[in-house]
């Protein structure tokens, strides 16, 4: 996914960390996925995926992990720790 030139984000300074959370998804391998695409633009941090990262920001809405598994369509175990992260201060 490419983003315009008005939302690409300034190169990261050294040791910027971003955010992300290690999952399985449908295709079963374990890997690093963003939650969020502009901290993250053309940093090799991890993989974007949309679903995680909308299930990310209904977690920190208060929704539950076996919705945002139905409405995501993500693995129930990837909701409940993308869920069990959101809770975290």
């Amino acid at each position: 996914m490419r983003l315009p030139d008005h939302l690409t984000p300034a190169p990261h300074p050294p040791g910027h960390g971003c955010p992300g959370v290690r999952l399985t998804l449908d295709d079963g391998v374990d890997r690093t996925y963003l939650l969020d695409l502009l901290a993250c633009a053309g940093s090799r941090c991890g993989t974007y995926e949309p679903r995680v990262h909308l299930a990310h920001i209904l977690a920190r809405q208060g929704h539950r992990a076996a919705w945002l598994a139905e409405f995501t369509r993500l693995p129930l175990t990837a909701a409940q720790h993308i869920t069990h992260l959101a809770e975290q201060p």
